[in-house]
């Protein structure tokens, strides 16, 4: 497919954008997000009116996710939800990056066919991502299925002099490009200082990177003018971006930490084949690393926590209000404290909000509903948003306005949080036991057992039943 006209396939191919939800009438700010590139938010403009072209780079699948991957999805997922909310037909591209030097070594750790053991993580990763609710990508395109257009960028680049071969690998000359070090601000000439080329290193520069490398014994080939081997790791993203939705698409996503040398290489590469003055992605949005107590999550820090693992200790819910009310651009240091004070938040929004059904709006949804979608269209900001949500529940709380908790429930609903059925009971009963519950909770945090007890067993006395689980806390009438 020409690159330069592959946009043309994204109106026809594109699932239908999904609808409005049913907010109370307001007139919606427009929408700005901050360009990692420009280093300042910039109305969203997208290429084609009414569309909108997502690339997000996606896992490399040598092992289970974790909480920093389910993070990064995480937020492209309540972007992509917040564009379609507002009437966008997006489409969403996310990369599997199927053949890699993990890969390859932890299949030889595992006595395992490297394609057969990235195939295997790559689909637990789509289960454990739906089990986040987070929502599928439109198209997950693999390393090993583009080989095809990823040699023919590394051959024009080559052919153009951005490129030179040496022994069967292939690399980026990155003296001819320009601009490169226009994303991450790296310079050359600094990332050269004190480096060297090592003994039996066949790159002209330290910063030459790989886009070809030629096969090693018992590595997964393919065939190339070059000779048998395999993609480098930059080259895969800009040849199916630019295949799937070409040049200067709308949004490129992916991690703060993969801004250098990951997504520097893929705008020096893509634009070199491109041409003088083209654009690969319009907008570069970047969202903020996952630490824990201060530090990169790493299983050799013993600080990796699986999604299997996240789920078993709080519901999804809990999950997605704890990444949230951090921006989504900023770090979040994650520790067992925030993840009890979010399973308490869920607690109670769960607890206001699941009966709230379509109600006629009040002038307090209006406002409400502005100030959310307000919050959202500056760069996301979905803790302001959610602090507009818990401002609205605790007025829905004190005047019992529909209009406003529904209004409330439909933003939650927007940012991809569900909720359970109510529990039965008289309408009185639901809401005495869920305040109670409330100050139980409160007691449990800081750490006031006795009168967390004392509200368990006195319940008891009474018939009501208290179950502590992922969800949150669960009551029932004993018959």
């Amino acid at each position: 497919m020409d690159f330069q006209i592959a946009a043309q396939a994204f109106s026809s191919s594109a699932s239908p954008a999904k609808p409005p939800l049913n907010f109370p009438a307001v007139s919606a700010p427009s929408i700005s997000l901050y360009n990692s590139l420009s280093r300042q938010k910039e109305p969203l403009s997208p290429r084609i009116e009414g569309e909108i072209s997502l690339y997000v780079c996606g896992v490399t699948p040598y092992d289970k996710l974790h909480i920093g991957h389910a993070r990064a999805f995480l937020t492209y997922d309540v972007l992509r939800r917040f564009l379609e909310s507002r009437g966008f037909l997006v489409r969403h591209i996310q990369n599997v990056t199927d053949i890699d030097d993990k890969i390859i070594n932890r299949a030889r750790e595992v006595g395992q066919e490297p394609l057969a053991l990235a195939s295997h993580f790559h689909e637990e990763s789509l289960v454990e991502l739906a089990q986040l609710d987070i929502l599928p990508a439109h198209q997950y395109p693999k390393v090993t299925t583009h080989i095809e257009p990823i040699l023919n960028m590394v051959e024009k680049l080559e052919s153009v002099g951005y490129a030179y071969a040496r022994d069967g690998d292939v690399y980026f000359d990155v003296s001819q490009d320009e601009d490169y070090g226009k994303l991450s601000g790296q310079r050359v000439e600094d990332l050269n200082a004190g480096a060297r080329i090592e003994a039996g290193d066949i790159k002209d520069d330290p910063a030459d990177f790989a886009l070809w490398k030629g096969a090693k014994e018992g590595e997964p080939a393919w065939e190339s003018r070059y000779g048998a081997g395999r993609p480098g790791w930059h080259i895969e993203c800009s040849a199916m971006a630019l295949e799937i939705l070409g040049a200067g698409f709308d949004i490129h996503g992916g991690a703060r930490e993969l801004m250098f040398p990951h997504h520097e290489n893929e705008i020096a590469q893509s634009e070199s084949f491109l041409g003088e003055g083209s654009t690969f992605a319009n907008v570069w949005w970047h969202c903020g690393e996952l630490r824990v107590g201060g530090q990169k999550m790493s299983k050799s820090l013993n600080n990796f926590i699986s999604v299997g693992d996240a789920l078993e200790m709080a519901s999804k819910n809990v999950w997605r209000l704890l990444f949230l009310q951090t921006h989504p651009r900023s770090p979040l240091d994650y520790n067992e404290s925030k993840l009890e004070q979010a399973r308490s938040s869920w607690n109670r929004l769960n607890n206001a909000l699941r009966e709230a059904r379509d109600a006629e709006p009040s002038d307090a949804a209006r406002t409400f509903q502005l100030q959310f979608e307000t919050a959202l269209s500056d760069d996301l900001n979905t803790p302001e948003a959610l602090a507009a949500v818990f401002d609205a529940v605790s007025e829905f709380n004190r005047s019992a306005d529909a209009g406003l908790g529904f209004a409330a429930r439909t933003a939650l609903e927007t940012l991809g949080f569900s909720f359970e059925t109510a529990p039965t009971g008289d309408t009185l009963t639901p809401q005495l036991l869920d305040i109670l519950i409330e100050v139980r909770n409160q007691a449990r945090e800081r750490r006031d057992f006795k009168s967390s007890d004392a509200i368990r067993d006195q319940l008891a006395a009474l018939g009501v039943t208290l179950e502590d689980g992922i969800e949150g806390t669960k009551w029932k009438i004993e018959s």
